[in-house]
């Protein structure tokens, strides 16, 4: 489907020539019917314009004067640009500055004449929730709304503490690894329907694994669809758009012999009493070093003094140059700042053409109003070029569709946000003529093997509940997971 396809109405608040996808316009007539609600949009599907057009709705109607969109940092300016290119809202305020200043502007705000937007981050929300509410907002849009999944964080109580007639939570992953994790998103939208945590999880979750204290599954499920159908609106690309398809190419490496001896003496010290008898230290220890062999398989040097040694470095290396002097641009993504800086460095010793392949690099130390610049200086740039980013910088908020190749160097072990990355390239905005190719890089004889399995059960509980797929067997699936987590 292509924008225009679907017939919509004339709003004052939107530009007329502004062309819809028709899922965005059946999206926004579905939520401005259920007051609020979850709009679970895979990633790349507009969930930022749908909200503000709801909001234009709701203006127009006489429903709503103000809107609050809570966000990520880097986020807000990225919401105050869509604000500017797709609606005609004029009164649009980021918060910023220290306390003192953001009380200031909060004053500003309330002084605005109507229809006007707010866009704060989450941490603001903590520091200004009483205030917020004296402003008497009319809808409150949640972005990246997985993020108050905890309900026990200080974020996550700050946002339910909002007030406002219309709550939106959007995000593309309403659960990342339980079920447990839609009961902040369920309460936020109906708290009435969802008033408490612990009758939710008793309700719906199965325990298991270490000391049976483990969230391992789900019940009543067919209840679960019914009362999240109620809630939350969800498509999935494949369903609406004309996008490339996700071609995935696992790319098997074997440790170099010096990475197979740090692996292997690291991997021996790994000795964990039975579940019965392991303590919380215990634990923790093997957790960390679990973290240190997947470290290992992408290069030695992520340990303190140690050379860089790595088979994945040295296959990734090859890749990207092929790539590079076919003329394509191409993201790499890791978890661990040692991968990222080993790989920058051999990458700075090779030539295309005679020319050193351009490296961008996404990390923690990059300032966050610098990300999204970077990112238009590779795609603005002529030729071939490499984003190297951390997963946990990249995974949100960032356009890269001018590349279609993405190579994992490791995954997280949350499913979700290892698919947020590949969607980073995956959106609207595409080419539609090309597929996505997602290189995994697996050390054969490794963790990863481990890590791979739990990530495909995660995924399939994820389809489960989520995307309403049923495994064959969900006593099976359950066992797998206990087993591998």
């Amino acid at each position: 489907m292509t924008p225009a396809e679907t017939d919509r109405k004339s709003l004052r608040y939107i530009p007329d020539d502004l062309k819809f996808y028709g899922h965005q316009v059946s999206g926004v007539r579905k939520l401005c019917r259920m007051g609020s609600a979850i709009l679970a949009d895979e990633m790349g599907l507009g969930k930022s314009l749908q909200a503000l057009t709801v909001f234009a709705v709701d203006v127009q109607a006489g429903f709503a004067d103000s809107m609050l969109v809570v966000a990520t940092p880097t986020l807000k300016g990225n919401w105050y640009e869509e604000i500017g290119a797709n609606t005609l809202f004029e009164n649009v305020m980021i918060l910023e500055g220290s306390p003192a200043n953001r009380r200031e502007a909060l004053k500003d705000f309330h002084a605005m004449s109507s229809p006007k937007i707010l866009l704060v981050n989450y941490e603001q929300v903590v520091a200004h929730v009483d205030e917020l509410n004296d402003l008497k907002f009319s809808i409150i849009a949640y972005d990246e709304a997985h993020l108050i999944k905890n309900p026990r964080s200080k974020r996550t109580k700050a946002c339910q503490r909002l007030v406002a007639e219309r709550h939106l939570c959007l995000t593309g992953s309403p659960m990342l690894n339980h079920v447990d994790e839609l009961w902040s998103l369920l309460h936020r939208v109906d708290p009435k329907g969802f008033p408490n945590y612990h009758k939710f999880v008793q309700r719906y979750c199965v325990f298991g694994g270490f000391k049976n204290k483990q969230i391992v599954g789900v019940k009543n499920e067919q209840e679960l669809h019914e009362r999240l159908k109620a809630v939350m609106v969800r498509r999935l690309k494949r369903e609406v758009l004309d996008l490339p398809d996700k071609m995935y190419v696992p790319v098997l490496v074997d440790l170099t012999p010096e990475q197979r001896k740090v692996y292997d003496t690291v991997r021996n010290e790994m000795i964990l009493p039975s579940p019965d008898e392991a303590t919380s230290e215990d634990i923790d220890n093997a957790l960390t070093m679990f973290l240190r062999l997947k470290q290992i398989t992408g290069t030695t040097a992520c340990l303190e003094d140690y050379p860089d040694h790595s088979s994945k470095l040295d296959r990734a290396v090859e890749m990207i140059t092929e790539l590079s002097e076919n003329g394509h641009k191409v993201v790499v993504f890791t978890q661990f700042r040692g991968v990222l800086h080993a790989l920058e460095n051999r990458l700075a010793a090779v030539a295309v053409d005679g020319a050193p392949i351009p490296v961008w690099a996404l990390h923690g130390d990059v300032p966050k109003e610098e990300r999204v610049p970077r990112v238009r200086q590779w795609t603005d740039h002529k030729g071939p070029g490499v984003v190297v980013a951390m997963l946990q910088v990249a995974a949100v908020g960032l356009n890269m569709t001018a590349a279609r190749h993405a190579i994992f160097l490791d995954k997280l072990f949350v499913p979700k946000l290892n698919e947020q990355a590949e969607d980073r390239l995956h959106r609207i905005g595409a080419d539609k003529t090309q597929p996505i190719e997602i290189f995994s890089l697996i050390a054969r004889g490794t963790v990863e093997y481990r890590v791979e399995q739990i990530l495909k059960r995660k995924v399939r509980i994820f389809n489960e509940i989520v995307e309403e797929q049923t495994p064959a067997s969900k006593a099976a699936l359950y066992a797998a997971i206990y087993e591998e987590e």
